[in-house]
């Protein structure tokens, strides 16, 4: 990276009458407002098709993109829960403002996006501990899965368990370790479902900080809404599971997790009945059955899963 070199621009074409302009604020990840005299659009943009931008940045920045792009067809923004936005249109035959460009339409540029700029990387990003979202659309099994991970865990390194690995709620349903240990008519009658405030948000942003400096492995169960709330949550963390029983909200989940900057670990697709199994290595990703509260002792965890997290301890 040079002196001037503040942003990563990466144009991925496709067959439709859009391209893609996906960036990373490199170095530290900050930028200051100073920086945009220095920021140039990549030259290989074509003018008569329209920009999906994505990326992570300040929306200042934002603004001053969409204004160097307004020579181009029409431009639109990526949101990870709904798709690319279109926000302007400057040619009569395209594309209608406030209209939608579905997520599973653009996931495969997404994609091609993220393998081009970890190919573009100098040096890989090491991670000295590991801060870990657990994520999901609601019901998929996502506290049954932890607390089956931290049994298996625990098996296999009690004493590094005890004293590097971190579990943090980060929603109010009122649920812990605890909850998997008892019945589930039991665990209704104690649990008390609190609301998923900006505050508590905020202060589950900060225990997650604080515990990051101490702890070896911290896994963070969050709620299965993606909203600005938990983005606050993504942002003190630095890699993500997927625990999912709907496929299309899958792919929901992988984009927040994209805009969130966080590395994709595995995906488990929950299912109510079946047979555990490892589907693909690269990424990782299982399906894994009967996530089932009364029968957590019972759950099989891959151990291509656990090995992700035995390296740390």
């Amino acid at each position: 990276m040079n002196e001037f070199e503040k942003i990563r621009f990466t144009v991925i074409q496709s067959d439709k009458d859009y391209q893609l302009l996906d960036f990373k604020i490199l170095g530290d990840g900050l930028i200051n407002p100073s920086d945009l005299n220095n920021i140039m659009l990549p030259q290989d943009l074509i003018s008569n098709k329209g920009v999906v931008v994505s990326g992570k940045a300040p929306i200042w920045l934002y603004a001053y993109i969409i204004h160097e792009l307004h020579s181009f067809a029409w431009i639109a923004t990526f949101d990870p829960r709904l798709g690319a936005i279109v926000v302007q249109n400057h040619i009569p035959q395209g594309r209608n403002i406030g209209g939608i460009i579905p997520i599973e339409e653009l996931q495969p540029l997404i994609e091609k996006a993220k393998i081009d700029k970890i190919k573009s990387e100098r040096t890989p990003i090491q991670i000295d501990n590991l801060v870990v979202v657990i994520g999901g659309p609601p019901h998929s099994g996502k506290s049954v899965f932890i607390q089956a991970l931290r049994n298996k865990l625990r098996e296999s390194k009690p004493d590094a368990f005890n004293e590097n690995v971190y579990i943090i709620r980060a929603c109010p349903d009122g649920e812990g370790d605890w909850f998997g240990d008892v019945k589930e008519e039991q665990g209704k009658v104690f649990r008390f479902s609190g609301v998923f405030t900006k505050e508590f948000a905020e202060q589950m942003a900060d225990a997650i900080e604080n515990t990051s400096k101490t702890k070896k492995i911290v896994i963070v169960d969050v709620g299965g809404k993606l909203d600005r709330k938990n983005n606050l949550i993504f942002s003190k963390c630095n890699s993500g599971i997927i625990v999912s029983s709907n496929p299309k909200e899958t792919i929901k989940w992988v984009g927040a997790y994209e805009q969130s900057e966080l590395k994709l670990l595995a995906i488990a697709n929950s299912k109510i009945e079946g047979e555990t199994k490892v589907i693909s290595n690269e990424p990782l990703e299982i399906d894994i059955s009967n996530l089932d509260r009364n029968k957590v002792k019972d759950i099989i965890i891959p151990q291509s899963v656990v090995d992700i997290f035995i390296k740390y301890l």
